[in-house]
């Protein structure tokens, strides 16, 4: 991990433990994912919330390790740690500083925007916080969800199990900060659009489509072309990815090819299978 992407990833879960600790857990405000989890460990055993999130956190990536690419789970590994190790400390830091707003409508909107800015910033250098993000790769990987949908709709279901907890209104305040949260890690990520159509020129199409399909778990298309200037052929592969996978192509690219020519693209609505 480079010094500036390690700087970065650190100060978007250092937001997002604040965001948590201040905004969050005091309002009971169930946003999904192992977050949403530990609140409702947290209420209904007493149990810290910062180590509920270490042990699935822990429990997730070994499985992780098992069914889902070593190397990806490696960089998951520091920032599991990282974020509930933020989350302890942040909440001792709050425990001596009255931060507390009367607005519980207000500290929703203000906990979902400073909590997917955080974690915008994590996903932005390519890795995720594990936990559902795990899950999500992995009914990705053998059943094809749509990752987007499919964490939107766990966490939906994470917020309305609180609100049996909580009550009614914790559910209406959940969903509204848990769709300020995730369209603000998309704007962070990469834009507003939802997935990215690369035109890929390189030597080595084999090596790139292989990337794509095994690591990546998405379709490519692979094309014939002639270059004008030199009539050499050239392969010219095609693909469609969700934005949170546009840097690791990107970097894969430059390892694999580094004199490869790409021509990306955004994609704002994607249908049919893979080709």
């Amino acid at each position: 991990m480079k010094v500036k992407s390690f700087i970065i990833i650190t100060l978007g879960l250092l937001i997002s433990s604040l965001a948590f600790n201040i905004f969050l857990l005091p309002y009971h405000i169930v946003v999904g994912g192992i977050s949403g989890i530990s609140m409702l460990l947290n209420h209904l055993l007493g149990i810290n919330s910062a180590l509920s999130i270490l042990v699935i956190f822990m429990f997730l990536y070994i499985i992780g390790c098992i069914f889902l690419n070593k190397e990806n789970m490696v960089k998951t590994f520091i920032v599991s740690l990282l974020f509930p190790l933020f989350i302890y400390l942040t909440s001792l830091f709050i425990i001596k500083i009255d931060l507390s707003i009367d607005n519980r409508f207000l500290a929703g909107i203000m906990g979902g925007v400073t909590f997917g800015f955080g974690l915008g910033l994590v996903y932005h250098e390519g890795y995720n916080t594990g936990g559902m993000d795990i899950i999500v790769e992995l009914l990705n990987k053998y059943f094809h969800f749509n990752d987007i949908y499919t964490k939107l709709v766990i966490d939906s279901l994470i917020a309305i199990i609180g609100s049996f907890i909580f009550g009614f209104e914790t559910l209406i305040y959940s969903l509204i900060t848990i769709y300020i949260y995730t369209s603000l890690i998309d704007k962070v990520v990469l834009g507003i659009v939802g997935s990215k159509a690369f035109n890929i020129i390189t030597t080595k199409p084999d090596e790139v489509k292989k990337y794509i399909i095994d690591e990546l778990h998405h379709g490519v298309t692979i094309l014939n072309g002639k270059g004008a200037y030199t009539g050499d052929k050239k392969s010219i592969l095609f693909a469609v990815i969700p934005k949170r996978d546009y840097y690791k192509l990107k970097d894969a690219l430059k390892k694999i090819d580094n004199n490869a020519f790409f021509v990306v693209s955004n994609s704002y609505e994607v249908g049919g299978g893979k080709w």
